[in-house]
């Protein structure tokens, strides 16, 4: 079951549970952002009430993230290293 669960400034929580309904997961990148967006296949809803969540992310968070989670798996064996 995929959701996506954030917390705003002003400390109120906002959910989206997808069920399991298939999703769409997209990346768009430029020199400054990384955006993930995310999406239930839902024909039957009406499209201002589809299912998704956008996350952008500075691109150099986003690669450090990347970096650490590789270092991970390489660490615990997980990937062969080259």
């Amino acid at each position: 079951m995929s959701h996506v669960i954030i917390r705003g400034d002003n400390g109120r929580r906002h959910e989206v549970d997808f069920g399991e309904a298939e999703i769409t997961v997209s990346l768009h990148t430029s020199t400054e952002t990384v955006e993930l967006a995310i999406e239930a296949d839902d024909p039957d809803r009406p499209s201002h009430k589809k299912r998704f969540a956008l996350a952008n992310i500075p691109r150099h968070l986003f690669s450090k993230a990347m970096a650490d989670l590789a270092r991970q798996d390489r660490q615990s064996g997980k990937i062969p290293k080259s």
